[in-house]
């Protein structure tokens, strides 16, 4: 009985071995990037998410400084929707708005241009809403619609 165990776990072990071995590894560049872009931002949310333990169900405008635009959700929501949202949606990190070191500083561009899009965003679902022979009443237009994962918007129909 004993000989058997052994070698069902012998067999086992070699075919998870092989079966391991054949499993596609994406090595590319861009996965490598993805997966520490995203440890990166999961870094900076968790260590706010420590300072504002208690806080997290407080409207983010009592919660966070210099909040010019999304003040009125919840403050958990709000950096659940800063790195789950836009930041996927331009591909990029929180330090491409955000001086990190100050979170509620206007001083990187981007960041005024991120509440410029917002304003215009919202004029355009606005404006969808209003649409008559648009029959979706849930038509709506977000940072992804046109950035589709980088900075730049796509311009062009590849």
């Amino acid at each position: 009985m004993t000989k058997f165990i052994t070698g069902i776990v012998f067999i086992s072990a070699i075919i998870g071995i092989f079966s391991f071995r054949s499993m596609p590894v994406d090595t590319s560049t861009e996965a490598i990037s993805n997966d520490s872009l995203n440890a990166a931002k999961q870094k900076f949310v968790d260590e706010i998410m420590i300072s504002i333990k208690g806080k997290e169900k407080m409207q983010a405008d009592s919660v966070f400084k210099n909040l010019k635009m999304l003040n009125d959700m919840p403050a958990d929501r709000l950096l659940g929707l800063m790195n789950n949202g836009f930041s996927k949606a331009l591909g990029v990190g929180c330090d491409h708005c955000h001086n990190t070191q100050d979170f509620a500083s206007d001083e990187i561009p981007a960041k005024l241009i991120a509440r410029e899009m917002m304003t215009m965003s919202g004029k355009i679902r606005e404006m969808l809403s209003q649409m008559k022979e648009i029959k979706d009443e849930n038509a709506h237009v977000s940072c992804t619609t046109c950035h589709r994962g980088s900075i730049v918007p796509a311009t062009k129909m590849e």
